[in-house]
């Protein structure tokens, strides 16, 4: 498994990873179709690599791995939207009367924030149990609960990888490159978010005593003890 400090280099072990993201990018030119096969990719490797393969996975047209964690994701951001959509409405409904308009600002900045934290969580709850995993909103809240500190660390992953996705678009020929490296590193720091927690060191049983309370010396199986 990937450790935290690799999660932005591992790919480059893969002898074939310039021809694989370069395909997959690619792809990403075509409308809808691209996101979708991108999506597909990046659950093939959180797989491959929650199995312990550190593998990059090859390049195509992943659609049906990656339809799941596309709906799913549409599904958060019209949940997320239309709140904001109703203060807006509101507050030109009132013509300005009520501080609509400053609180539908602040929801917007809190639903984004929202969504980045969501991200991982949705993606491996989709990922595992398909549409209904990823609805299923307490099973991913509990699963934030349970991991405070990997998701805090994953949602700020996923801030830098949107930086590393939005600097493509300076060049505007790199953009499908740059979103295609920021998605493996979402789809990695995904795979170590999943991993199970540490479970407790199991404390050694308990020696057998005499009735005098001395610990019974250790006796081979079959060795009868001396009269």
């Amino acid at each position: 498994m990937v450790r935290l400090p690799e999660i932005f280099f591992w790919m480059s072990e893969d002898e074939r990873w310039r021809y694989k993201f370069v395909f997959q990018a690619l792809i990403l030119l075509v409308p809808v179709v691209g996101l979708v096969a991108l999506l597909g990719w990046m659950t093939i490797i959180c797989d491959s690599l929650r199995a312990g393969r550190q593998d990059v996975a090859p390049s195509g047209f992943h659609l049906r791995r990656g339809v799941k964690p596309f709906a799913v994701g549409i599904v958060y951001w019209i949940g997320l939207g239309v709140p904001l959509s109703g203060l807006r409405y509101a507050d030109e409904l009132w013509a300005g009367r009520l501080p609509l308009n400053a609180v539908a600002t602040i929801y917007n900045d809190l639903a984004l924030v929202s969504y980045v934290i969501l991200i991982v969580p949705l993606f491996v709850a989709t990922d595992r149990g398909g549409f209904l995993g990823g609805l299923n909103v307490v099973h991913v809240v509990l699963s934030i609960v349970r991991r405070p500190i990997r998701t805090v660390v994953a949602a700020l992953v996923v801030l830098l990888s949107i930086v590393i996705g939005i600097v493509g678009f300076a060049l505007i020929v790199t953009a499908p490159f740059t979103i295609t490296y920021a998605a493996s590193v979402v789809a990695t720091i995904a795979a170590w978010w999943s991993l199970p927690r540490p479970a407790a060191q199991a404390e050694p049983p308990e020696r057998p005593v005499t009735a005098t309370g001395a610990p019974v010396p250790f006796r081979p199986p079959g060795v009868e003890p001396e009269a």
